[in-house]
């Protein structure tokens, strides 16, 4: 008989996820690679449960967090860090009774601190202090037709570019986000963003997410977009930031202070729970 695992469908601005829940599992590591297998039928959204990937919430192993989150992809890949996801994860354990308002999540990218507010039953806006926002310097990847990106790691890593008030970044990340994830000047592939700034100083951004493709939200592109546009003069620090993604907007603030943490604002929702099976 298959394995029947019980999962919470979790989103936060439209970026979707299998919750599970495994604190109280002792094998969980063992369970990890059969998931990481299974993610692509899991995922696929006409034959399975369908999402942009797994979240699992497992037993922590530093001191003074909560719990632990490990992403898995669409394709089974495991990234460092998945800023919607965290949100999601820390609304998911406050709605339980877990923790309260307030906890410290491990993940991938290190401890984050984690603040749950306007709570509803079922959705709340959730604040995480995401750590810095590493500039790694200007890239020129082949398939950019010569465009600079920026490379910024937030946990994990980002290539933004900043377009023209006629450029559409809908289409650019889809013409060229695979080609650019995958260019040899970023070994571990990266996440990457086309960002417009408009007239009223927000951020329209389109994501292509490594492992994932085109979605509807990424918060730590959003936080790695809003810390690119600071580092080029395009925003202030300091001031709350307003970054426009397909499924709606986040908050982010980027501190003056570089070493300091980059804060974003969002919302996170449990949809619906469920059960499937892990057969191969």
């Amino acid at each position: 008989m298959p394995e029947v695992i019980d999962f919470h469908k979790v989103e936060g601005l439209g970026n979707d996820f299998l919750l599970v829940d495994w604190r109280r599992r002792d094998d969980w590591r063992a369970a990890l690679e059969q998931i990481q297998r299974r993610a692509p039928a899991l995922c696929d959204r006409r034959r399975g449960v369908g999402g942009d990937g797994l979240l699992l919430v497992t037993p922590t192993t530093t001191d003074g967090c909560d719990a632990a989150m490990i992403v898995v992809n669409h394709d089974g890949s495991i990234p460092e860090m998945c800023g919607n996801g965290l949100r999601c994860v820390a609304f998911y354990l406050h709605a339980a009774a877990a923790v309260g308002d307030t906890m410290v999540l491990e993940t991938g990218a290190g401890p984050l601190p984690c603040a749950v507010m306007d709570a509803a039953p079922r959705h709340g806006q959730v604040r995480i202090e995401m750590g810095p926002a590493r500039d790694l310097g200007e890239r020129t990847p082949d398939a950019g037709d010569g465009r600079g990106f920026r490379a910024i790691s937030t946990g994990n890593p980002h290539a933004i570019a900043f377009v023209g008030a006629d450029e559409d970044p809908e289409a650019l990340a889809r013409t060229h986000g695979p080609a650019i994830e995958r260019d040899p000047l970023f070994p571990h592939r990266t996440n990457v963003e086309f960002a417009r700034v408009e007239a009223d100083g927000a951020i329209t951004l389109w994501v292509w997410e490594r492992g994932c493709g085109i979605t509807e939200a990424c918060g730590t592109g959003a936080c790695a977009t809003a810390a690119a546009a600071v580092g080029a003069g395009l925003a202030r620090a300091g001031e709350p930031l307003r970054v426009q993604l397909p499924g709606g907007w986040l908050t982010i603030e980027v501190p003056e202070d570089p070493q300091a943490s980059v804060v974003m604002t969002g919302p996170a929702r449990l949809v619906f729970r469920g059960s499937v099976a892990l057969s191969d």
